[in-house]
């Protein structure tokens, strides 16, 4: 998505790195839906193949773009999911060419192709409409809250009370007390122009300071307007309020293309919403104003004072800030996360038709069996099982598991046989400070066929990587711990 991707949750530790684990993958699943930048994703394959026709697209993605048409009718074109030519014209798009100030009549003509009123679409036929050819899709300014939404939701199904979510300007805090959120100052990056509490409520900043040129000493920014095809000139940022990221990330960006007074006029006209906007003047003096709402709209949230002491400790160990970002809690390595589980299934098993969830929970002795196969106790009983099916064969089985490696979980996927034998394994999300080595197929592939009777001794059967022993003492439990209990259920 062109930006990082980070959750907060606040509650048990072991629920939360759960929660946590699948609002990754579900954002992960989003951006492979939603991306331009990958060419056999959806929204590729149309922008390269586009003609006037029908084109099917899966339920969800009708979804979005419809949302998105709806946006873009309101904002009478200042929001337009077709102007990805424009964006690429500018520089900005994929392959990330050099940013030019392109000559007028070329913007002239690459306008042209633009228009959001040539689309239509067929739900109940499952299809997109269009009515030009050459229509391109872009859904930047609208998959990020998207995906954002969705991650929240993965949480709250997961019981997490008090969350925050940020995709690169585009946040989302829910619980009590709320999460207090410095609005950053376009063009002072290490100041604030104010602050905010986010309590169930998104939080979208379209700003001109990210991605931006200069040309003749004027500031030229991805944030173009459509209908002339030139980036807004007069405007530094825009941030809006609103009870769904989708809505906040697609207002904002409509907002910062309407201007100052339109795009005031604009925000109050939407439900549920606020914005503050940020003008410059030709002196490069801002101006700020505010929505009608702005002042009101979060007066209901009350703090007690142990609430209020309790996010006053979080807002001191830093800001959130749109744009330049600095996380309230560093930890000591980010999680990078390398594949998600059906990308680890498609390698491990390329012939399979598709791939099923089984849920098991192991019994009382089925349990005590597992551990004693394993070398070592552990807790829990219930696990998901992906299937890997060709026809009505069942191929392959694959088990996600957390094992601490020096202080933090890594999150291993195995592949394993109907008969036993590992398939494959693969790091998915690494959170270590060193040692991500143990990815590399030259550890991994050591534990290729091996079963539930061998030992998997570390330094004897399987050889280490120096520099990552604990990482790789993790990896050899984590398949110890698959197969035992991938023997004890099939």
């Amino acid at each position: 998505m062109g930006a990082p991707f980070e959750i907060m949750a606040e509650g048990n530790e072991a629920r939360c790195a759960e929660a946590i684990d699948e609002a990754f993958a579900e954002a992960a699943r989003i951006e492979g839906l939603f991306t331009i930048y990958r060419p056999d994703a959806p929204l590729a394959r149309f922008n390269r193949d586009s003609k006037i026709g029908t084109t099917p697209f899966e339920a969800e993605i009708l979804a979005l773009l419809s949302k998105a048409l709806v946006f873009a009718q309101r904002s009478e074109g200042a929001f337009d999911p077709t102007a990805g030519p424009l964006i690429d014209l500018w520089g900005f798009g994929p392959g990330g060419q050099k940013k030019r100030f392109p000559k007028k009549e070329t913007i002239l003509k690459t306008r042209d192709t633009v228009g959001f009123e040539a689309l239509k679409i067929d739900r109940s036929q499952g299809v997109l409409i269009a009515s030009k050819s050459g229509l391109q899709l872009n859904l930047g300014g609208i998959a990020k809250g998207y995906a954002v939404d969705c991650a929240v939701q993965v949480l709250k199904r997961h019981g997490i009370v008090r969350g925050l979510i940020n995709c690169g300007s585009t946040l989302y805090g829910f619980g009590n007390p709320g999460w207090k959120i410095m609005i950053q100052d376009p063009r002072k990056e290490s100041q604030t122009m104010g602050a905010i509490v986010l309590s169930d409520q998104a939080m979208a900043t379209s700003g001109d300071y990210e991605r931006c040129f200069f040309h003749e000493g004027r500031r030229y920014s991805h944030l173009l307007d459509p209908r002339t095809g030139y980036p807004v000139l007069g405007m530094a940022s825009v941030t809006v309020l609103s009870e769904t990221a989708v809505a906040a990330d697609a207002l904002s960006t409509a907002a910062f293309v309407l201007g100052r007074e339109k795009g005031t006029m604009f925000l109050d006209a939407q439900p549920g919403t606020a914005g503050f906007l940020v003008s410059e003047n030709i002196d490069q003096e801002l101006n700020t104003q505010y929505t009608s709402r702005w002042p009101t709209m979060f007066s209901d949230i009350h703090l007690t004072r142990r609430r209020f002491m309790k996010a006053a400790s979080i807002a001191a160990l830093g800001f959130i800030l749109p744009g330049g970002m600095l996380w309230p809690f560093q930890s000591e390595a980010s999680s990078i996360r390398y594949a998600t589980e059906k990308e680890a299934l498609r390698r491990m098993m390329p012939e399979a038709d598709g791939f099923r969830v089984e849920g098991i929970t192991l019994t009382k002795d089925q349990l005590k069996a597992a551990q004693k196969l394993t070398g070592k106790g552990f807790r829990k009983k219930k696990y998901d099982f992906w299937v890997g099916q060709k026809g009505k064969d069942n191929i392959g089985y694959g088990l996600k598991l957390n094992v601490i490696g020096k202080k933090r979980p890594i999150t291993f996927f195995i592949g394993i046989t109907p008969e036993g034998q590992v398939l494959g394994v693969e790091v998915l999300i690494y959170r270590e400070s060193k040692g991500s080595e143990v990815r590399y197929a030259r550890f991994m592939d050591q534990f290729h066929k091996k079963t539930s009777v061998d030992p998997l001794r570390l330094g004897r059967d399987i050889r280490p990587i120096s520099g990552a022993t604990l990482s790789s003492r993790a990896a050899a439990y984590a398949v110890r711990k698959a197969l035992a209990i991938f023997k004890v259920v099939y």
